[in-house]
């Protein structure tokens, strides 16, 4: 679901260079993803091996508002260099009844919202800023707390699944087990 990586980053220097999508409402709380560019490039990328860097794509998400449960939209894994996290948890679910209701906002293509009272939590945690986290978000997740912006730098990837990225973060050691 999630792995917390050994060690904690530095804000690497970053540009906007395109809005990708969003997921917000009408009245502009939700998540944005803009996909960025770093002239250190290794101060992110770094975290895996270098064969697999074409794999992923480098963005910055900002989150203005509490995320019901939901599954990612396209995206499978994605590593999270948390920037700014004003003490939110990220929770995981699992289904407890057999066919949860679900929704879609705009720009959803196969992620999905889930009715929170179909679901039942089993694990979460609270990033604090600068660490950096593995997700599996094509499980059920949500962030919730009492803030005003959560910022990350993202590693996102259509292609790994969650736990052969946990096997590339632990070939570079920023995952022991």
């Amino acid at each position: 679901m999630f792995t917390k990586l050994e060690s904690t980053f530095e804000k690497p220097l970053f540009a906007v260079i395109d809005q990708l999508k969003d997921f917000k409402g009408e009245d502009g709380k939700g998540i944005d993803y803009k996909k960025i560019w770093t002239p250190e490039p290794r101060k992110i990328y770094g975290v895996l091996p270098e064969r697999y860097w074409k794999d992923f794509h480098l963005t910055v998400m900002t989150i203005n508002c509490k995320i019901p449960p939901h599954t990612d939209t396209e995206i499978i894994t994605s590593i999270n260099f948390y920037l700014q996290t004003e003490g939110c948890r990220t929770v995981f679910y699992k289904p407890k009844v057999d066919a949860p209701r679900t929704a879609q906002v705009e720009n959803q293509t196969n992620g999905h919202i889930y009715f929170e009272e179909d679901l039942e939590e089993v694990d979460s945690f609270v990033a604090k800023d600068f660490e950096v986290w593995a997700l599996d978000v094509t499980q059920i997740h949500s962030v919730q707390g009492d803030f005003k912006l959560r910022k990350a730098i993202t590693l996102g990837t259509f292609v790994h699944k969650y736990k052969d990225v946990v096997e590339m973060l632990k070939e570079t050691g920023n995952v022991i087990c």
